[in-house]
């Protein structure tokens, strides 16, 4: 018997050896286990346990290694050792033990096999990970080999046989020339079960679609999903399994995906770049609804006007997504450009799309005219249908209560998905100006003037991981000073960090300025605070500048605000009227993000670090309809992964990614940097990049894609780094526990494998912007 196998199960047991209910422990978490395993994992534990006279001496492999007495002994031990030595010594009570020294002894060793092999690990061959909701999840999956037959259409019948069977789904294993089309609907008579059950529930055929295949050298493996809900069938199989557990095996595989897939986007949602957007169609396209975190917040409230109101719908008119819909392929691409007009009484939007201009003849006119803005903005919009069957199958398993009646027919109703994704760069706005037209003529522009209005729904995404403060409704006079500007107002509302103000007048700001606030009123208050010249930084504003969104610096370690506003909130428990959003429609949120995640129309790389090393584990991406996928395909070197070598090779995943991590905050804003990279292709892949920024001029630039375009592709990259904070495993803890049950190794692994998680880095797709802002296309 291997115990390495039961390493994870023996280290749990280790700190409960003490309880006086081990052994009732010992039989839980050895579930299923022999009765000969249990003791030799108990002779193991007892044997781990007992005291330990044996001297730990690392002079000779650690040049840092000092002098660490413990009781009688003297060890000699780096800082390491001496943090795993103590994690260890509180496992076991405070008594040196076999463990204790084992533990120490093998923690160096592997850090020096694991440094070894380091240097030639390909480091740029990332996983695939996919966001698709391809199959039901979270539904108890029972190892179950029986015989059924399967009704492909009204004349094919094919004997199988299952594999593991839920109240939701089903695998079975046919011969591997079956054709099975993925998508169709088919019925499944149990032969095995009507050999053992004479009820009418298991002598009907039951209704599946075929959600995946998967082939072996032998066989073909089906996976399908129940079409109908609600039958005697279900009642049937639930009780079943329940029934059975102990005499045949749970399978964890299904739940474990999940989980897994649960997990990353805990950590990628939060902090998603791009703003997704849901429309429905019944005669004209209209925007339904918009899912917003703290990343995105800014594409909406840029739409607003001088009122206050979102036009973000005059972007996305009607008659716009129609000619986009129009497109060819089934992922929809386009650039848009827009900038604000502002007089004293409103604020005039304009906005185009890369073949709206092109057919007006006035490409070059908005991009350099526009460019001249600080208003200038470049948007790039991915639009897909969208396949609502997959809510049916999510809400009937997972908690319906968590999403109403009312939200999941809303969100069914929902006909394409989107994602608005902003990728202006200030350092490039220059390159627009140079394209040199006749300003004179600026009044031709008005044509794009958006005008069209329809109101649409804007939700937040509720992730624990956000952990966003709470906000309280508060209005009291306030004095903003920018620079010469003093301009009167009062507060809306305050969280301990933050303050969303209302002017009497525009202030002009931009992100990241720093404004002075007094609050004369509340100075009243306190003797001990001086409310008077507090700095905060700007984080967002409605177009006419007169509502501001500010923050307290995350690197001010003190702020009066922040003590004053905190000293308030204690002050006043229960009295303060708290900010928040009432959701119409309880679970729309919910149900749109399975939509957003089954329609995944980013590319997001996350970030590991592993005993102080970084690389990149896993990549997630739809391949099918991703402009990116051919750059990070080219390179593959296995199946089920891709290659991010193209973008980030020759040291440039340290240079442009690791460094940048390195000297991140865990609450700092995402960095942004654009790579052009040439992708040539001879005998072998050749790829050279650079940094957008690196260049001199344009004219380095241009030569630099004309060269690419002559000798094979040329592709640029933004790319949008954001360092994460710790996992939230409570969104996640009942699957865990579940698996744990089951296999608590499996559970240790997706929690170490979601710790490990440093940095989100998500790719976007910026070849046709780059090519029309240098001039060198005509599309």
């Amino acid at each position: 018997m291997d115990l390495e196998l039961y390493r994870p199960q023996i280290e749990q047991l280790i700190s409960l050896m003490t309880e006086s209910d081990f052994t009732d422990l010992l039989d839980r978490v050895l579930f299923g286990e022999s009765t000969n395993t249990k003791f030799l994992i108990k002779m193991e534990l007892n044997r781990l346990a007992s005291p330990c006279a044996r001297i730990i001496d690392l002079r000779n492999k650690q040049p840092s290694a000092a002098e660490y007495k413990h009781g009688n002994q003297r060890h000699f031990l780096d800082a390491v050792a001496i943090k795993t030595f103590e994690k260890q010594l509180k496992n076991y009570r405070g008594t040196y033990t076999m463990g204790v020294y084992e533990a120490v002894v093998n923690q160096k060793r592997q850090a020096t096999t694991a440094a070894a092999p380091a240097a030639h690990k390909d480091i740029l061959q990332a996983a695939y990970l996919s966001f698709a909701r391809t199959h039901a999840r979270g539904a108890e999956r029972m190892h179950f080999a029986i015989p059924v037959v399967l009704q492909l259409d009204k004349e094919q019948t094919l004997k199988a046989t299952t594999l593991d069977i839920s109240t939701t789904g089903l695998r079975v294993k046919v011969p591997l020339d079956t054709k099975a089309v993925t998508g169709s609907d088919i019925q499944i008579v149990f032969k095995g079960l009507q050999k053992e059950f004479s009820g009418p529930e298991v002598k009907t055929p039951v209704p599946y679609r075929v959600v995946g295949q998967d082939k072996t050298k032998e066989v073909l493996i089906l996976r399908l999903c129940r079409t109908q809900q609600g039958s005697r069938f279900d009642n049937f199989i639930e009780g079943f399994i329940q029934g059975n557990k102990h005499r045949y095996k749970i399978n964890t595989d299904n739940l474990t995906k999940s989980v897994v897939m649960k997990g990353y986007e805990q950590y990628y949602l939060p902090l998603m770049q791009g703003l997704p957007v849901f429309f429905s169609q019944l005669l004209d396209i209209k925007l339904e609804s918009v899912l917003y975190n703290k990343n995105n917040l800014h594409i909406i409230e840029y739409w607003r006007d001088e009122n206050a109101k979102n036009c973000l719908s005059r972007l996305l008119s009607p008659a716009r997504m129609a000619e986009v819909l129009a497109l060819p392929g089934d992922v929809k691409e386009t650039l848009i450009y827009s900038f604000t007009h502002r007089t004293e009484d409103c604020a005039y939007f304009f906005s185009a799309t890369a073949d709206e201009l092109l057919a007006a003849n006035l490409r070059t006119l908005f991009l350099a005219y526009g460019a001249r803005k600080t208003s200038w903005r470049v948007y790039k919009l991915k639009v897909t249908a969208a396949d609502t069957r997959i809510l049916g199958q999510q809400f009937t398993e997972n908690n319906p209560q968590d999403v109403s009646r009312i939200a999941l027919e809303k969100a069914q109703e929902v006909d394409f998905v989107g994602l608005l994704t902003d990728i202006t760069d200030t350092r490039q706005q220059k390159s627009y100006q140079q394209l040199q037209p006749d300003i004179k003529s600026a009044n031709k522009l008005n044509r794009f003037i958006s005008s069209h209005d329809d109101r649409f729904e804007q939700l937040p995404f509720k992730f624990v991981q956000q952990r966003q403060e709470k906000r309280y409704h508060y209005s009291t006079d306030v004095i903003a000073s920018f620079k010469n500007q003093h301009m009167e107002g009062s507060t809306q509302d305050f969280s301990s960090r933050g303050l969303k103000i209302a002017l009497a007048q525009a202030l002009q700001v931009d992100k990241g300025d720093k404004v002075l606030v007094n609050l004369p009123k509340l100075q009243k208050l306190t003797k001990t605070m001086t409310l008077d010249k507090m700095p905060y930084q700007v984080v967002g504003f409605n177009p006419a500048r007169t509502i501001l969104h500010l923050s307290v610096d995350h690197k001010e370690q003190s702020h009066t605000g922040t003590e004053f506003f905190n000293l308030l909130i204690e002050s006043n428990p229960g009295k303060l009227s708290e900010s928040v959003e009432k959701l119409p429609k309880p679970g729309l949120e919910l149900a749109l993000r399975h939509l957003c995640c089954h329609h995944f129309l980013s590319s997001a790389a996350f970030v590991r670090r592993q005993q102080g090393h970084f690389d990149i584990s896993k990549l997630a991406i739809t391949p099918a309809g991703n402009s990116l996928t051919p750059l990070l395909s080219v390179m593959n070197t296995g199946r089920g992964s891709f290659n991010l070598t193209p973008v980030f090779g020759d040291h440039h995943l340290d240079k442009v990614v690791i460094n940048r991590i390195k000297e991140m905050e865990e609450e700092a804003r995402p960095q942004q940097v654009e790579l052009f990279i040439s992708l040539q292709k001879t005998n072998k892949v050749e790829a050279r990049r650079a940094l957008s920024s690196a260049f001199a001029d344009d004219n380095e630039r241009k030569a630099f894609v004309a060269s690419a375009m002559k000798n094979g592709h040329f592709f640029s990259v933004q790319v949008h780094i954001s360092k994460v904070g710790k996992p939230d495993i409570s969104s996640i803890s009942r699957e865990l526990d579940y698996i744990a049950q089951y296999a608590i190794h499996k559970a240790k692994k997706i929690e170490e494998e979601l710790w490990a998680i440093n940095a989100v880095v998500e790719l976007t797709d910026t070849t046709t912007a780059t090519l029309q802002r240098l001039g060198l296309t005509n599309r």
